[in-house]
């Protein structure tokens, strides 16, 4: 906390002496349900960008957050110690979100400090895009997707000649980040609540502790090779499971987050007019909940997730993404979640010619639990800084899916979008 708050006033601080750029961005949302004000909302993303030298730049991000109504802020148990909010209050936040310097040195380029890391190319996915937590406060129903929670960590870029190096030590115990217990959006399927049914008041819910920094430290490296139209990635990631494993001892729920290794591969070409994507991510010491032991025991399991993907220009110049993702376990026994889960994307997006107006929908659908989410917006730039959008989500299936558990909470959801 003294360290994120000392950062905080130092990057003000150099944004009062002058940066190189500021920008300031945000979303002022409300949404509405069948039961009225499902959500009322407005973040705030001030940035600098300051030169300290050649090369040398220095940039810091605050995210300003307030949330009312059923679905609030999040759970604040995800963050480690040293990236916990400024201010913590539950409809009120201030977190420092990236406070880095970045030291370039010939080939290389260092990063020292909070950032965000981005890996992988499946759109909105998570396959081996593992090093930088999420924000899971809305389901899938968020913008932008993945919503990538900034880490502290080390980091080492390299480029040689076709070959890109990518290495991160990150001493951030920080996991993704739920709704509080109650709230819209708040996980309600049986897999996400160790085989319990909520058919009445869940028992408390709890995280494991995770203050080991080095122990429980995330470190990933990245081999790129560039050729023509084509990208191969081969990764390795080792790291605290950041979903988290729900055990039930008879009195609460703990979500305990065990170590885990995966190695991730990644393909990306261009086919003409056909963007395509390929990624592939192998964990072998993957945890998940035994069926039939009433929350107490997990097995540990063979853990491979497949994405792949196209982009390409549709009909009456629409830009269209469509991805299948497999997410496979290999266990002898039954477990809370399903053996294989099955998940199509489509997404379609159109910007009308006069250049103001754009069309966006998209819709997530589980073959195999049968459940989805339908999310469609219509927006109008006012001008360069302000845009409105008018939107809804709706979620289909049972409670026991990964969308139709929040079945109830579709909704209706407009606002307005700054960039100053």
């Amino acid at each position: 906390m003294r360290v994120a708050a000392a950062s905080c006033a130092l990057a003000l601080g150099l944004a009062a002496a002058g940066a190189s750029a500021q920008t300031v961005d945000g979303t002022l949302v409300a949404a509405a349900d069948e039961d009225g004000l499902a959500k009322a909302s407005l973040l705030i993303e001030p940035e600098t960008i300051s030169s300290l030298g050649p090369g040398l730049e220095l940039v810091a991000s605050l995210r300003i957050e307030a949330a009312g109504s059923e679905t609030g802020t999040g759970s604040r148990s995800g963050f480690s110690p040293i990236s916990a909010p400024l201010v913590k209050g539950d409809d009120f936040r201030i977190e420092l979100d990236e406070f880095y310097l970045a030291i370039p040195a010939g080939a290389l380029e260092f990063r020292l400090g909070k950032q965000e890391i981005a890996w992988g190319s499946i759109d909105g996915a998570r396959v081996v895009d593992t090093v930088s937590p999420a924000r899971l406060t809305e389901g899938l129903a968020r913008d932008p997707r993945p919503d990538r929670i900034a880490i502290w960590a080390a980091r080492v870029q390299a480029i040689v000649g076709r070959v890109d190096l990518d290495l991160v030590f990150a001493p951030d115990p920080t996991v993704n980040q739920l709704a509080e217990p109650g709230a819209a959006f708040f996980p309600q399927a049986p897999r996400f609540l160790a085989g319990l049914q909520p058919a009445g008041p869940l028992p408390p819910i709890q995280r494991e502790d995770r203050g080991d920094l080095v122990g429980d430290a995330t470190i990933g490296a990245r081999v790129s090779y560039r050729l023509d139209a084509s990208d191969l990635r081969v990764s390795f990631v080792r790291g605290i499971d950041q979903d988290g494993v729900p055990v039930f001892d008879g009195r609460q729920i703990e979500l305990r987050h065990p170590r885990r290794h995966t190695i991730g591969l990644e393909f990306v070409r261009q086919f003409g007019a056909v963007v395509g994507r390929l990624e592939a991510a192998w964990t072998p010491d993957a945890r998940f909940v035994v069926a039939g032991s009433l929350g107490s025991e997990v097995a540990e399991v063979d853990r491979i997730v497949g994405g792949l993907g196209a982009d390409f220009s549709g009909p009456w110049d629409t830009y269209v993404n469509v991805q299948l993702i497999a997410d496979h376990v290999t266990s002898d026994r039954e477990l809370v979640r399903p053996r294989t889960d099955v998940i199509s994307t489509l997404r379609i997006q159109k910007d009308f010619d006069d250049n103001r107006h754009a069309l966006r929908a998209e819709w997530l659908n589980s073959l195999s639990d049968g459940d989805g989410l339908v999310r469609l917006e219509l927006s109008r730039r006012l001008d360069d800084r302000f845009a409105l959008f008018l939107g809804g989500d709706i979620f289909y299936g049972t409670s026991r899916g990964i969308f139709g558990q929040f079945s109830e909470g579709s909704r209706i959801l407009g606002g307005i979008r700054f960039a100053l």
